[in-house]
């Protein structure tokens, strides 16, 4: 059993750590507005297909837009994996709003709230590189407390 200063020098430790670790990390970053407009200009039309794509359960329009790394982590089995329990939780994609765009050092990242059919609010998080100039999809996320349970 620990005694209680070798629990302290331990939490410690863990804790400079845990602070040293993130100063190593890329700060995420709200966008000025004109970013913003740049990003969306090209984001809007890929969330739009991807969104079409799932509902319409097409992998080939979903994925149009994937880099090659997303295409080889969602290949069409995955695919039809991940539409079958979204739209079994949540059904169906509705509708987007409020995008708010974020970067760091080497990604941006846009972040939609979502309506579904049985669920409003859904987090839809897009991240592309910034060193890729035909912006492509490299991740993807839908969150939500239905998705979760």
């Amino acid at each position: 059993m620990m005694n209680y200063p070798q629990v302290s020098v331990l939490a410690a430790l863990v804790l400079l750590l845990a602070v040293s670790a993130s100063g190593c990390m890329s700060q995420e970053t709200v966008v000025s507005d004109e970013r913003r407009a740049q990003v969306l200009a090209y984001a809007d039309p890929i969330a739009d297909n991807l969104l079409s794509g799932l509902n319409d359960g097409n992998y080939t329009i979903y994925s149009r837009d994937f880099d090659d790394e997303m295409k080889r982590a969602m290949d069409k089995a995955a695919f039809e994996k991940t539409r079958e329990f979204i739209t079994s939780k949540i059904g169906l994609y509705d509708s987007r709003r409020d995008p708010v765009v974020t970067e760091t050092d080497e990604l941006i990242t846009v972040t939609y709230k979502a309506a579904f059919e049985r669920e409003d609010g859904v987090d839809l998080r897009f991240v592309f590189r910034k060193d890729d100039e035909s912006h492509r999809l490299s991740g993807l996320w839908f969150t939500s407390p239905m998705l979760r349970g």
